[in-house]
């Protein structure tokens, strides 16, 4: 049946299948030209009924083998054909929209659930992330001014834009919600003095940072947190959180929203930066729950939206970095190429290829899939702020 589905989807590019009986199908006329091999008899079925799971399964597996062309040409085609592949596939369009129906119970996020998410994915050997981020360990979009800025600039360039966006000055005090490794809050003491407490549900991410804050001589300034922001009690006069958001689920936002905006004083200012999708909601990947972020959703700005207008909440900037986040990830992902030896020995081969397909596919669904990031500004007074961007970038 997927072969049949093949010859009504209009490929961006040339996709030659040799199936598990050896024999080689032709798909679309465009170049590039992959050529992939099905190991056996049950990936074909597989992807016929779930390919969001099953096709970046199959690879890290290795029941899908690329013969000819690259991964990543292979991912473009795919991700390029999907809207493609949806209107052609009556059974997967009602999969998706029975899958966002019950999306809530996909991203079961209570206090100790959250952790064990948490856990999955940052509490893994650290020496993974130091070989393909940036210097200063920032997860999440950079800034690119253009195309040719390097990565440690980019994501340099993204502090100070938040950092200015925010006005922060050297009498505030500043909470950082899923701080990382400390790069922000630290940067944000550094350059303003403001006095800076960054949280986090990441043992690992939580030592870091303590410990960069001491070697820094800044622990004066910046303190960190093993603590979920639910069980913060502080007022501030500023709030961000970068990439946390994700993680927060949607059955959650009421509660975040509220949290956050009864943690700003009276001239507070929250700053959101998060993934987002630029069309309807759709439940997250079942590859990306199970392997990469389990408990995790890209929301659409009406999940926000909605939330933020039951609170009477002040939205007074929404900027959309479009595809910041495709020029990051591929610079990630050149990072783990180059050090391809290195991960397969800390791990294995197939994590390799789980992260190897992580990026792509995470890439990719900027530059063909509608996801974007979103920097939604709140403030706890309407005029806590000046009225125009100006002060941002003067």
């Amino acid at each position: 049946m997927i072969y049949s589905l093949l010859k009504k989807i209009q490929l961006r590019g040339t996709l030659e299948i040799i199936d598990a009986k050896n024999r080689t199908r032709i798909f679309g006329s465009l170049n590039p030209v992959v050529r992939i091999r099905f190991t056996n008899q049950s990936i074909e079925q597989k992807i016929f009924r779930n390919p969001n799971l099953y096709f970046g399964e199959g690879y890290m597996n290795e029941d899908i083998i690329i013969e000819k062309g690259t991964i990543e040409q292979l991912v473009d085609i795919v991700t390029g054909s999907y809207d493609s592949f949806l209107s052609n596939n009556s059974f997967y369009k009602y999969y998706e929209y029975f899958s966002s129906i019950f999306k809530p119970l996909q991203q079961i996020n209570k206090l100790s659930k959250s952790r064990k998410n948490v856990a999955h994915h940052y509490d893994i050997n650290e020496n993974l992330y130091k070989l393909f981020l940036d210097k200063d360990l920032q997860y999440s979009c950079a800034y690119f001014h253009n195309q040719n800025i390097g990565l440690d600039q980019a994501q340099s360039d993204k502090k100070k834009h938040i950092i200015n966006k925010l006005e922060i000055k050297e009498s505030m005090n500043v909470l950082d919600i899923g701080c990382g490794w400390g790069g922000m809050a630290i940067e944000i003491a550094k350059s303003t003095r403001a006095k800076v407490k960054g949280i986090t549900l990441s043992e690992n991410q939580f030592a870091t940072a303590s410990k960069r804050a001491q070697e820094e001589g800044l622990n004066d300034k910046v303190t960190f947190a093993l603590q979920d922001y639910r069980s913060e009690s502080e007022t501030y006069d500023r709030i961000v959180s970068v990439g946390m958001f994700e993680h927060v689920g949607i059955k959650y936002y009421n509660t975040f929203f509220k949290k956050t905006y009864n943690l700003l004083n009276d001239k507070g200012v929250f700053l959101l930066h998060t993934i987002g999708q630029r069309g309807k909601p759709t439940a997250t990947s079942p590859w990306i729950r199970k392997y990469i972020f389990p408990g995790g959703y890209i929301p659409s700005l009406s999940d926000i939206i909605v939330e933020t207008e039951k609170q009477n909440l002040n939205i007074t900037d929404i900027e959309i970095l479009r595809l910041h986040y495709a020029y990051t990830l591929s610079h990630w992902y050149n990072n783990i190429l180059k050090n391809k030896e290195k991960i397969i020995k800390m791990f294995d081969n197939r994590f390799f290829r789980m992260w190897e397909f992580y990026l792509l596919s995470s890439k990719y669904s900027f530059i063909n899939m509608g996801n974007v990031v979103f920097q939604i500004q709140i403030a706890k007074n309407i005029n806590n702020l000046p009225l125009t961007r100006n002060y941002i970038y003067n």
